[in-house]
């Protein structure tokens, strides 16, 4: 039964939503609610690679990482709740020297924090990962406290572990409004009635610019399609191979079961308006890019050529929201108080979601700010992004060089 009222309302059953509402519970915030038209975790969340990538040479970036990747590595003793994540590393891989530049960098951000991350040779990098065929050249960062989350497992652990504190949790329910009254939220609606609250939490993934356009709101935030594929069974494998990441391409390749993920970025990207799709559009039924697939078939087997001959037995797809920055958007909106965004995962929404979760419950417990607020309020980003194609083509760029920013 819907309650009529609720201190916080959470908007999404996702990985980002589902975190939000464990992190609201866990620090005390009673009368916390989230809602989603589906089940929990039913929209991006299941299709992602859900691998950890914490270690950057920005500092910010960095604490947000190392707290995110704590925070998965103590998840049970934290929540109360096991997740399926394996922690056997990574590779980044570099084969020019601009790029090379930055592992060197890496290196010394895992020394300020004491963390060990060591460059390595191709012959180590053949040890690890006995498939991998790379250039004597290459520059190779090993970062031994990566790892990888099944992406579901998180959100539905998160889930339950707010509900073991009080939180309500009411699926198959859409919000088909909220009411803004001066400025201020003061409710929000679904088909099953009326709820009211003070604080709404907007982590409705692919559909968080089309819900703040319904409010009048411009969340500068765009869906953009992200696909990889599975393979079957392959040669090779070792027990526990790391997740492999190559820079330039801009490909990863992990383990999943005995065969491997494979996904990349800067491949045809292409965004959406979720307003184009009809009403009760699911992430499943998004349209496959099949010459996205064959080009990220081909880059990835210069390195594991055994993936010519590999079966692809599962092709994954799904709607990250990117922001024209590459940055999350994690902030109360000026024009309706209350409202908090909770988006732009920039397809890192697994590893992201204990920050963001964080983030949100300092903001509506009044908490002092982790990160500094500047570089995740939705307001940050200029007049130049007003028009609609403007934003969405700068946020494709930002997907086109994931791996080529400088973190």
């Amino acid at each position: 039964m819907i309650p009529k009222r609720a201190n916080v309302v959470v908007i999404g059953g996702g990985v980002l939503g589902t975190s939000a509402a464990f992190h609201l519970a866990d620090a005390g915030e009673k009368d916390v609610l989230l809602l989603d038209r589906g089940p929990i975790a039913s929209g991006t969340t299941p299709f992602a690679a859900g691998q950890t990538g914490y270690l950057k040479s920005d500092a910010t970036a960095l604490d947000f990482g190392v707290y995110c990747l704590e925070f998965l590595e103590e998840f049970e003793k934290r929540t109360g709740r096991a997740i399926d994540f394996r922690q056997d590393g990574s590779l980044l891989i570099a084969l020019t020297e601009k790029h090379a530049a930055d592992l060197e960098a890496r290196v010394a951000a895992a020394k300020t924090i004491g963390h060990e991350a060591e460059l390595i040779s191709p012959e180590r990098a053949r040890q690890l990962v006995p498939s991998l065929q790379l250039n004597e050249a290459a520059g190779i960062l090993q970062i031994p406290r990566d790892g990888y989350v099944e992406p579901k497992s998180l959100a539905v652990a998160y889930a339950a572990a707010a509900t073991d504190r009080g939180a309500s949790i009411q699926t198959r329910t859409p919000v088909t409004e909220v009411e803004v009254v001066d400025g201020r939220v003061r409710a929000v609606v679904t088909p099953s009635g009326r709820i009211e609250t003070d604080w709404v939490v907007l982590a409705a993934g692919a559909w968080t610019r089309q819900f703040g356009q319904r409010l009048g709101l411009d969340v500068k935030a765009v869906p953009v399609r992200h696909q990889a594929f599975v393979t079957g069974p392959m040669k090779n494998m070792a027990k526990h191979q790391p997740i492999t990441r190559v820079v330039e391409p801009q490909i990863y390749i992990r383990p999943y079961d005995d065969g491997l993920l494979v996904g990349g970025y800067g491949y045809r990207p292409l965004s959406f308006d979720m307003n184009d799709f009809p009403h009760d559009f699911e992430i499943p039924a998004l349209e496959a890019d099949q010459v996205y697939y064959h080009q990220l078939a081909e880059a990835a087997s210069q390195f594991f050529p055994a993936l010519r001959d590999a079966t692809v037995i599962q092709e994954r797809r799904g709607l990250p929201t990117m922001s024209a920055d590459g940055d999350h958007i994690v902030s109360e909106l000026v024009e309706a108080q209350g409202m908090i965004v909770a988006g732009a995962c920039n397809v890192g929404g697994i590893h992201s979601s204990p920050g963001v979760g964080r983030v949100v419950a300092d903001i509506v417990t009044g908490r002092e700010p982790w990160l500094p607020a500047a570089s995740l309020k939705a307001d940050r980003f200029g007049d130049d992004l007003g028009n609609d194609a403007i934003l969405r083509s700068r946020c494709e760029e930002v997907y086109a060089r994931h791996y080529h920013r400088v973190l």
